[in-house]
This record gives C-alpha cells, structure tokens and sequence, in this order.
C-alpha cells in the first residue's frame, strides 16, 4: 500500500497561522511584534505572513540581517510568489525597480536612512505592509529614547496610512515596545525525549479573543505550519479512517523485504516499510485514546483486506471493531479474511493470569487455523499486548516466549498495541519487538516518534478537507 498523498503536494508544505493570529492578521491596520531567539522561525513566519494573505504588492520587506538573494535560497517558494527581479542593492536599481521592489537589503544602512525609507513607503504606498527583519540592528544604532520616538511616530503614520507593519526581534527578554505594538507573539525551541519541539506563544492580540495562548508549528518545506490542539472526538468515528478511496491493492510491499506503512515519511524511517516477520509495538501515552491506534493502523490494515489478505484482530480497550466487518462487506470479501478474537473485559488493566493463558492458547489456536486454511495468504496479526505479561525482559516466562515465537513463525507481520507505563520501563512486549512506536501528546498536539530506529517526531494530522485521513508531518 502507497502513501494517499504520494503523488499529490503535501498539506504540511502550505502556510498554516493559529486560527487567533489569521483573525488578528485581516485587520485593516495593525502592528505585530514577531519575538524569539536566533532560529527559532521568525523569518519563516513573517514571509509565511505575506503568503498566508496573498501580500506580493504593495509590500516592503526590509533586511539587516542576510541579503534577499540568500532569501530565495533559503525559502525556495518566495521568488515565484513575489515575481520580481534579484536585484538588491539599492544604488544599482533604477528609479522604477524601486517603486516595485520588495525586498531592500539594508545591511549597510544607517538607522537615518531606514527610518527615511519607510516613512516614504507609509506616505507614498496605499495600506503597505512593511516587514522590519530585524528591528534590532536598528536599535544598536541609536540609543533608547531616541529609539522608541522613532517607533512611536512610525506607529502613528502606520495608523494613517492604514498600513500593517511587522518588527521582528531577537531578544524575546526585551519589552520595551510591548506597549506600543499591537500584537505580540513569541517563538520558541526545546527538546523533548531529545526530539525537536517548536511552539508559538500568544502574548498580546488586540481586539481577538486568544481561546489557545500557545499552538506547535513546523518550518518544514520553509513554511510556517501550526497545529490545531488534539480532540478526541476527532477520532470516535473510525469508518472515516476506513472510507478512503485512495487504496493500491496491488502495492501493499514495497518490495519482497518492506510492507508499506502507508506513510512515505515513516516508511524513510524504517527503510522501506515494516520487514517482513517482524514485530512492531506500538504504545499509547496514558490519556492517548485508544481509537487512535486503530486510526493510526486503518491504513495498512486496509492494504491487507482490500488485496484479499488474512487479518487477526484483537481489540485493544474499547475500539469499535465492528468497522472492520462493515469495511470487508463493503469490499465484497470472504468471512473469514477478518477474524477478531475476543478480550475479556476490555479494559485497561490486565487480565487475570489465569484469563490470559486461555487467551495465549486462543490466539495460538486461531493462527494454526488461519494459516492451515490460507497457506498462500499473507496474514497481519494485530493484538492486544495484554495477552503477554507487562513484565521485564528477565522476569518473563516460557508461556509468552513461546506464545512470542509462535505468532513471528506464523504471520507475516505482528503489530502489539499496549499502554506506556508512566515511568517508561520496557516492558516484555517493547523490549522483545523489532520496531518500537511511541503515540504522544505534546503541547496539545499528538505526535508519532519511533523509538527503534530513532526518528524525529512527527504530528498526526487529520486531512478531513482533503479525504486521506491521517497524515504524518514531521517536525521541522
């Protein structure tokens, strides 16, 4: 099975602005005070301001820091949006290549001549949109008072001219034109589980009500790209996950050693996909929904029904496995291509052991069967790690390393879905699986990481707009 957005332009490599932001940035008029440490995305989140508005005219962008032939270089996207010439510095222009420019290297200016320069822009441009990247080598330039009358009056010309001026800063510690802007939002960078984590703050939006103070966003493909906060219920109907069209059922290997994982970015991580007879273990946070799973999962397992392949089935909490039938009747499939096993109580806690040896000898039963009937069928086994103790590696029995060995010598690819315990110990399950995958909740918003192999994180997206379901987004 193929990624549903392989041969399409991905969603995460458009502009996305917090739903507060894009209500502020439609304004007539209006200041925005853009903070954050050196990397942490200001840039990217000023020009993804133009595009997110279609600003390509009547527009100045104004660089102290690189040149903007180093602009296009590094925002590949911004030369075609803009449409203009790459010439930069200002002597060599003519009279009319200034009127259109928009973007002014202004590396070598003195604060004078800057100040001169949007003063003109605000008198002479209809309702400009002036970029200042950034305000700081301006105010290296001139002291403290001088500096905040300078941004006073072009805050009122600003007003008059019913013109939108962005300043972006370095030193997130400085307020010293808080009060004078606005809108503020802060930009920052941390590391969570050694993996990248960017997050824009909410500090100051006038006139919009801010519902959430702070959202992650990812600079892939040089665009700002945020997230919305997770909703479970986003998750409660699973045959949305199942409905897509975009199935090709003769691609569920890459090749003879990879099934796909249904997402090109995860099957780069794993090197083509899940090998063949491998395990996976995929664990849950504590709060994750367990729907999420089964979501997360609807791709591959759509791969191996719809090419009239085996599926083992054991429901994980309570996960509405009736869209699995419902989804094999509407592809026309034999009974018992799908087989669900069923778990006693159904809950988050383990099972008695005496249960789980009824459930081991189940399993290991329902396998023999499948597999005697089908020999020439693939068979995808998805279980609930329950069914082997969540002890350590050393304190595990003869039972679950046969049960183990059993399900790897019989399926083509074994997926166990279990709970992370809350102080991260490996249980029997992570500790004796191939590929080790991790559902989180960071900031409010949910990531996949894998854990073996190490990747970075990667934000799971849902594409209702687009029909695909969930998409993997890696953070940037």
């Amino acid at each position: 099975m193929t990624n549903d957005t392989e041969n399409s332009q991905p969603l995460y490599s458009e502009v996305k602005i917090p739903k507060e932001l894009s209500q502020f940035l439609k304004r007539e008029t209006y200041s925005l005070l853009i903070k954050g440490h050196t990397g942490t995305g200001k840039t990217t989140l000023a020009l993804s301001i133009l595009k997110e508005l279609n600003i390509n005219k009547n527009c100045l962008y104004i660089s102290t820091r690189i040149s903007p032939e180093q602009l296009y270089q590094n925002y590949p996207w911004v030369e075609s949006f803009f449409v203009q010439t790459k010439k930069v510095e200002l002597q060599e222009t003519s009279d009319i290549e200034k009127k259109h420019r928009v973007f002014v290297d202004a590396r070598l200016d003195e604060s004078g001549s800057l100040f001169e320069l949007i003063t003109n822009e605000l008198m002479d441009v209809k309702a400009p949109t002036i970029v200042i990247d950034t305000w700081d080598a301006i105010g290296s330039l001139m002291d403290r008072e001088a500096l905040v009358n300078n941004a006073k009056v072009l805050q009122t010309w600003t007003e008059r001219a019913h013109a939108k001026l962005i300043f972006v800063r370095e030193d997130p510690e400085d307020n010293t034109f808080d009060f004078l802007v606005d809108g503020i939002v802060e930009l920052k960078k941390r590391h969570h589980n050694e993996r990248l984590v960017r997050e824009i703050s909410l500090l100051k939006l006038r006139g919009i009500k801010i519902a959430r103070p702070s959202y992650t966003f990812s600079l892939n493909y040089s665009f700002f790209h945020s997230y919305e906060h997770y909703n479970p219920s986003q998750f409660f109907n699973l045959e949305y996950f199942f409905s897509s069209k975009h199935i090709d059922r003769n691609a569920l290997k890459n090749n003879s050693a990879h099934f796909s994982t249904g997402y090109h970015e995860l099957d780069e991580v794993l090197g083509g996909g899940f090998p063949v007879g491998c395990t996976v273990s995929v664990e849950l946070d504590t709060h994750v929904n367990a729907k999420i799973s089964l979501a997360f999962l609807s791709k591959i397992i759509r791969g191996f029904i719809s090419s009239q392949n085996l599926l083992l089935f054991q429901p994980f909490e309570k996960t509405n496995i009736e869209v699995l039938t419902k989804y094999q009747k509407s592809l026309g499939l034999q009974k018992d291509m799908v087989n669900i096993l069923p778990i006693a109580g159904q809950t988050m806690k383990s099972p008695p052991r005496t249960d789980m040896t009824t459930q081991t000898e189940q399993i290991q039963e329902e396998i023999s069967k499948i597999k005697k009937k089908n020999r020439k069928k693939m068979l995808l086994s998805i279980l609930n790690a329950d069914v082997l103790r969540s002890v350590s590696k050393t304190e595990s029995n003869k039972n679950d390393l046969d049960l183990l060995s059993q399900i790897k010598s019989n399926s083509d690819l074994t997926i166990f879905i279990s709970r992370r315990p809350t102080d991260n110990k490996h249980t029997f399950v992570s500790e004796m699986a191939d590929i080790r995958l991790n559902i989180l909740e960071i900031d409010g918003t949910m990531f996949l990481q894998s854990d073996t192999p190490w990747s970075h994180l990667y934000a799971i997206a849902i594409q209702s707009d687009r029909g695909h379901g969930i998409e993997l987004e890696p953070m940037v």
